[in-house]
């Protein structure tokens, strides 16, 4: 018993050091599996500005069944989507399924629970509006008030790390020293925006355009946003690299 709580204790220190996406998945994995979990997925439910276009961004086990899914638009009868939005603790299948009026929304749920599956779901919502949700579920499922509290906490640092690992992935380093991603970035601040309206620009999350910033800072030797973006104009680093590809 106290050898997974260790485990999520250590999950919550070391997640934001971890290095690579598939290494967060496993360390994740070991964490759930400690309270009866098997699978999990991190899905975007949201984001400011945007039509809702759920997609699943990354996870273990099944997710071509969690795409098929959303691509058929299932999750317009599941009132667990809908719990997402509103709920800030995380809440299981078990509390929502009463809800489930429709006999499509019921089915939905009885495929779920084949074999004694439980469902838990941890809203993720983010500071600028973004809402996600990171959903596990397993056949031998611990649901207890203290494991919830547990798994919310490493869920939603699961589900920020993630995000963070997945589109950093898609970056690479250009011949000024900064990233495709952090020039672009100091590029759109240039122009007026905001840092939320450069990540909806770019297509990524918010806590990422963020990174990107302070990496640039770190670089240049600047705590301030605007000095930062002066002295990329001055050098002639502001052009966007995929403008060379």
């Amino acid at each position: 018993m106290a050898d997974r709580y260790s485990e999520a204790l250590g999950f919550l220190r070391e997640a934001r050091s971890i290095a690579s996406l598939p290494e967060l998945e496993a360390r994740f994995a070991g964490v759930i599996g400690g309270f009866g979990f098997r699978d999990t997925s991190c899905v975007l439910m949201a984001e400011p500005g945007r039509p809702i276009r759920p997609r699943v961004l990354f996870g273990l086990g099944d997710i071509a069944a969690r795409n098929a899914y959303i691509e058929g638009g299932r999750q317009r009868i599941d009132p667990t989507f809908k719990a997402v939005f509103s709920a800030t603790r995380a809440f299981t299948w078990t509390d929502v399924e009463p809800l489930a009026t429709s006999q499509e929304a019921r089915a939905l749920f009885a495929t779920a629970r084949r074999g004694g599956a439980e469902g838990l779901i941890v809203p993720v919502h983010g500071a600028y509006g973004e809402v996600s949700a990171v959903v596990m579920s397993g056949p031998a499922a611990d649901v207890s008030e203290q494991a919830r509290a547990v798994l919310q906490a490493c869920g939603s640092m699961f589900a920020v790390a993630g995000v963070q690992l997945a589109e950093l992935e898609d970056d690479r380093l250009t011949r000024t020293g900064l990233t495709r991603r952090e020039t672009q970035v100091l590029i759109w601040l240039a122009r007026g925006k905001s840092l939320p309206e450069a990540a909806a620009i770019l297509e990524i999350s918010i806590g990422t355009a963020k990174t990107h910033l302070e990496r640039t800072k770190a670089k240049l030797g600047y705590l301030a946003t605007i000095p930062c973006v002066l002295e990329a104009a001055r050098r002639g680093w502001l052009v966007d690299p995929d403008d060379f590809d």
